[in-house]
């Protein structure tokens, strides 16, 4: 059996950010979103999916009242793929 060779994740941030003129963070932020979204919800009952989602509707919602600068999402504790430093 053929071997799968190894493919690193911030590797492929880097490039696609490069692509996009971007950041590997912002690159690499929405699939981590995703990833916790489908962890969070895998072993939810119908009725508990439904609490889960109506919350998340509300903190999108709210978000748009927040002040710049009046959160942060700690980048200086991050490296540059998104894990503790």
């Amino acid at each position: 059996m053929a071997k799968r060779p190894v493919i690193d994740p911030a590797d492929i941030a880097e490039r696609m950010a490069e692509c996009l003129e971007t950041t590997s963070d912002d690159v690499m932020r929405p699939l981590h979103e995703l990833d916790a979204h489908a962890v969070a919800t895998a072993s939810l009952t119908p009725a508990q999916r439904e609490e889960y989602d109506a919350l998340r509707a509300l903190v999108k919602d709210v978000t748009r009242y927040r002040l710049p600068g009046t959160t942060s999402d700690h980048p200086d504790f991050h490296g540059g793929n998104g894990l503790p430093a």
